[in-house]
Formats: C-alpha cells, structure tokens, sequence
C-alpha cells in the first residue's frame, strides 16, 4: 500500500524538506515463499496482463530498475544540495524554528579559509554594518546541514547575521524587531551602506527597497555582482522585506582620495576642488607666513538640516605638522570663506577652508581632512600636490585704521548661557562709520563660529567721526572645552582666555 504525503507546513530555508523514510507496517516475519507469492500476486493486481503475460515481464522489470535508478540519481542530486547548503526555501529569512545543534556562530577567522600558493588570504569577512547612524556589529553563522540558521537574538538592536560565504553579494540579516522595522521603513534609494571587511571598508548605495515572496531565493542566491542584500529575519508571512545596495566606487571614509573625487561620509559628499597658496606679504600676515586654500563643495545627502558651523577641517604636511583652520585665511584675497549656518537638505555649498601656514612648510604632498564635526569616525582625506615657490615680495601699504576698538570686558551672563563681551569703538576717519553684524565675530580655537544673540545699541551702528560708542555684544555660550576664543569687531582682533 502506498503511503500517504506528509502535509507539512512551508519553512523558510535554503533546502527542500527531508525526504521522509518510511517503516515497515508490520515486524513480522514471512516465509520466502509466502512473501514471493504475495509480491506477485500485489504485481499482478496492480499491473494485471502485463505482469500476468511471461512473455511482457523481462521489458517491464528493466523499465522498473531503470525507474528506480534514475529516482536514486534523484536522491543523490538532493543530498549533494544538502550538503552544500543548496536548495530552494529561505532559511536566511531566520523565521521561528527549533534550535539545531549542528549550527553554530562563527569565528571570523574560521569562516573561510582561502590560500593562494600555500599562503593564507584573508577574506572579505564583515565586522562591522554602518546604515547612517546606526551601527551593527556583523556575527558570521554557519548554516545548518539543511541551510538553515541557527538561534539567533531577535532582540538585539545593534549585531546584524551574515551568511557565512556570501562574499560577492553579501547576505545579512537583521533581526524583525521594532528598532529594525523603523530602520526599513526610513531607508530609501541613494541612502549610503558601509561594511567594514577584512579587506577594508566597502560602500554600497541602495537601489531597492523592495518585498519578495517567502520562497524567492534568487536575489539572496545571485552572487554575479557586488552588492549587500538586507533582509528582516524572522518577519513572518507570504513576503519578506529585502533591501538590494549595489557597490559602489566612491572614496572611502578614512582612506586617501585624490583631489577632485567625491568622498562620501554617509550625511555629506564633499570634493576638493583645488587649492592655491596666498602669499602672507600681500594679505598683511607676519613675514615668514602664507595662507593656504583649499576651495570645497559639500552636499548634504540626509534629510535634516546640518550645522555647517560644526564642520571640521585640518591641514597635514610632509612632516606630520597640522594646522588648523584660520577664519579669516579661509577669507583672504577674495576667498568664499568657512562654512556658517545651516545647510539644508539636499544642498550644496562652495567653501573656502584657509590655514596659516609656515613658508618653510614642506610638501610633497599635503593631506586636508574634513569631518562633519571633530569627534566624527569618519573623515574625508585628500592627498593635495604641494611645492614651496620662491615668494617674490609685493610692496604692500598697511590699510589704514578706519576705528580703534577696546575691550573692557568679557563675562559669562548670570544664566550661563551667554557670553558678553562689553567695549568702545571710536571713529578714526573724517566719515560716519556705519558697523553691521558682518563687521562682528566669535570663533573658537577650531575655527567654528558663535551666533550673536543680540547686542546693545542694537545694530547697525553708526559713529559719528571721532565719536566714540559703547557697546555690548551677546554671544551664545561656546562648548565646553573650547579654550580660548578669539573677538573680531572691524578687523581687530582679540583673545580672550578661556571662561
């Protein structure tokens, strides 16, 4: 009698259900001449003349072995595909099921081993998933001998599961629970993907946001070209969110781009456009000075705005020295100046970062760094070609002094929130002297700007000549730590320690 299929339930995994193994319906033993006359008597009933008929039976017994060879062939295709992790389900989709002892998380080190001439290789294995501000430690697991996952955390908001092996596209997967939801529900097309490898850290930028069905394999299977293919473990249901980032060859947070490439640093590109060096003599610097330029673009690829005031840039030279930025280098000889403000979404602007710099400084190549601000991880680093040019002296005439300015105090306000600044400032020229908000500036050591919070006259001001005013100026409380910060009012300029 035949036996009757198992109607069982669908599982999400990378291999077909185990072909059942049947039992015998009775232990008892029979006769050979019992059982042989009971094997013909079923063959007769159930193929009638053609076994009845002597004659028929050799053709039919070759047909029946070569039936059972090719239905064994069949069985020795399926376990090669168990084996090997093959098969046609969704076990990476980490839906609920029954712990299995054969798999297990994975060193690192012990996911593959790959040699080249004897010689051990290390592979492209992830440590790390960078979406935005989020950061997930990479756990590698083995597979089951079915391709199925082992128990995982599907609490844990900060460890993403790799497939171990898939290198070309890599597979991982982040727990379904609600921090992860929220996660594929913000990310969209563009958004930028970082995996740090044993091979350093690659890019990808997100081309779908998409759903297949619970037994869809090819997208996780499909190892043709380079990519990261997200999925939500676990999530239960006829479909499965996916998220597909192809790579992409953007420079590399943290690593050396040439000038001109864009540098992705996950909330804004930013290029170096090019560079020139300001001879100090011409713009009224010490002898033995210059200023030096670097004119950039940087675009904000998030959807929030971003305090430009906060960015950070550095200069390194041949010899290790850096040097910071200079407000007022990033302005000289008609540059457009650091960034101030915010920059919205979206948005680009076209900035000039400025660094006083030594004549002697030395070359061959300088590297300028920026970051979204100074304690970010990521930083864009640009290799700048740098020669020290015999600097001709340009006869120059000082500016004339158009207003003496003093500065007779400078306190923190009562509510800890302000810093003021109280002084005179006296016309020198035989003109009105008209002072605006852009005459008025509070940088720190970094170079990054304070608001004014308002001031007393209420700009603008206008003195008459040789008329002195009194003022006082309301500044935003700088960051702690900032030290030192440095007053300018009408180009003069004043440090006062740090508060």
């Amino acid at each position: 009698m035949a036996n009757t299929p198992n109607d069982a339930p669908r599982r999400d995994d990378w291999q077909p259900e185990d072909l059942k193994t049947g039992k015998w319906e009775t232990d008892e033993v029979k006769p050979a001449a019992k059982t042989s006359q009971a094997a013909g008597s079923m063959l007769g009933s159930l193929f009638g003349p053609l076994w009845n008929d002597p004659r028929a039976r050799p053709l039919f017994l070759i047909s029946m072995f070569l039936l059972i060879g090719v239905c064994a062939l069949a069985c020795f295709v399926v376990s090669l595909l168990a084996l090997s992790g093959g098969g046609s389900g969704l076990g990476v989709f980490g839906d609920t099921k029954p712990p299995d002892p054969t798999a297990a998380a994975l060193p690192m080190s012990d996911t593959l081993n790959v040699q080249i001439n004897g010689t051990a290789i290390a592979p492209g294995v992830p440590t790390r998933l960078s979406i935005g501000d989020k950061i997930f430690d990479v756990t590698g697991l083995r597979l089951s001998s079915e391709g199925e996952w082992p128990a995982y955390d599907a609490t844990s908001e900060k460890t993403a599961y790799w497939a171990g092996g898939t290198l070309v596209n890599y597979v991982i997967g982040l727990p379904a629970n609600e921090a992860n939801k929220a996660l594929f529900d913000q990310l969209k097309p563009k958004d930028l993907i970082l995996l740090d490898t044993g091979i350093g850290t690659l890019r990808y930028r997100i081309s779908e946001v998409t759903a297949i069905n619970a037994d869809e394999s090819g997208p996780l299977r499909n190892q043709s070209s380079p990519r990261v293919t997200l999925i939500l473990m676990g999530e239960g249901g006829d479909t499965r969110r996916l998220i597909i980032a192809p790579y992409t060859d953007e420079a590399t947070a943290n690593t050396t781009a040439a000038n001109g490439v864009p540098v992705n640093l996950g909330d804004v590109q930013v290029t170096a456009l090019s560079e020139r060096l300001v001879p100090g003599n011409s713009v009224g610097l010490p002898p033995g000075r210059n200023y030096y330029q670097v004119n950039l673009q940087i675009t904000n690829l998030i959807t929030r705005l971003l305090d430009a005031s906060q960015f950070f840039t550095e200069l390194t030279d041949g010899e290790g020295n850096k040097y910071v930025l200079s407000p007022s280098g990033s302005a000289a000889s008609g540059a457009a100046g650091w960034a101030q403000g915010a920059l919205q979404p979206g948005s680009t602007t076209t900035v000039t970062a400025g660094f006083e710099v030594p004549e002697t400084m030395q070359g061959p190549t300088l590297t300028w760094q920026f970051a979204i601000d100074a304690n970010s991880p990521y930083i864009a680093r640009v290799a700048l070609p740098y020669k020290a040019l015999p600097v001709v002296p340009v006869a120059t005439t000082p500016p004339e002094a158009v207003a003496e300015v003093n500065v007779l105090n400078a306190n923190i306000s009562p509510e800890g929130n302000e810093l003021r600044v109280v002084g005179t400032i006296r016309n020198l020229t035989s003109e009105p002297l008209p002072v605006t908000l852009t005459d008025v500036q509070l940088s720190t050591a970094s170079g990054a700007l304070t608001p004014v919070n308002g001031t007393l006259p209420a700009v603008p001001w206008s003195v008459e000549p040789g008329q002195t005013l009194a003022f006082q100026i309301n500044f935003a409380r700088p960051p702690e730590g900032s030290g030192s910060v440095y007053f300018t009012l009408m180009g003069e300029n004043f440090e006062i320690p740090g508060l």
